[in-house]
């Protein structure tokens, strides 16, 4: 859903790029997209990052909003449902709406409103955050504890991002900006990490996930595409954080 957004945003991008040779009119046709998305990528890598990140960040935020959205509907009807079956006069009220009829207009009633202050949090911290800090954090920071893609060296950059950098910067930043747009504290913010860290296994649902992305993102992924890579990935994570957070 998010790829071919990135595809094409990422064509149109290049075309006004100044570091892209001129304009050409083929770059739109299929057999170049994937070199024009590739140079477009390699030459601007903290312009792709963020709109690769900061799309994404958006999208996960926006269908885990409608699924907390669906799920607050559904055990509003259930519940007015249940006023229903306690009313003595339940048969005369079933009658009444036809046998059903008012459990079908509830079910039609839903409405899902956007909360942008929110996805506003994932536009920012997947756009700066995950998409430009990251990028500079993969390509120019790990490469410190080694420049190759053996194991001893994919294992080391691994522990460093997994056992500190995540943990310890990426998923709190997240929870700081959410503080900062509702009014929060910074120890406020930070509490409500370690709460959901000890009650919501959040770190450990974090490495369930990436320990195994990251062992392929260092070992096989081309540098200039590592977030890009990681952002297709952490789609699923941010819905993941993105309903914690709401909770």
């Amino acid at each position: 859903m998010v790829g071919w957004k990135v595809a094409v945003t990422a064509a149109i991008l290049t075309i006004f790029s100044s570091k892209v040779p001129s304009c050409q009119a083929r770059t739109f046709f299929p057999s170049n997209i994937g070199s024009t998305i590739n140079t477009f990528y390699k030459e601007n890598p903290f312009k792709g990052a963020f709109l690769t990140c900061s799309i994404k960040g958006c999208s996960a935020d926006m269908i885990a909003q409608f699924l907390a959205s669906k799920r607050e509907h559904r055990e509003e009807e259930e519940r007015r449902m249940q006023q229903l079956e306690d009313n003595p006069f339940h048969t005369m009220i079933k009658r009444a709406t036809r046998g059903g009829e008012l459990s079908s207009e509830m079910e039609g009633n839903h409405k899902f409103n956007v909360d942008w202050s929110r996805s506003l949090i994932f536009i920012l911290y997947g756009g700066f955050y995950q998409g430009m800090v990251l990028e500079f954090v993969y390509n120019h920071v790990l490469p410190l504890f080694g420049s190759g893609t053996d194991m001893k060296t994919v294992a080391r950059k691994v522990a460093v991002d997994m056992g500190f950098i995540s943990p310890c910067i990426t998923i709190p930043t997240a929870y700081v900006i959410k503080g900062f747009l509702i009014g929060n504290t910074f120890v406020q913010s930070l509490a409500n990490y370690v709460d959901d860290v000890v009650n919501k296994g959040l770190v450990f649902k974090n490495w369930m996930i990436f320990v195994p992305v990251q062992c392929i993102t260092f070992s096989i992924v081309p540098e200039h595409f590592r977030v890009s890579f990681v952002a297709c990935i952490s789609f699923f994570w941010m819905i993941v954080l993105s309903s914690i957070l709401s909770g």
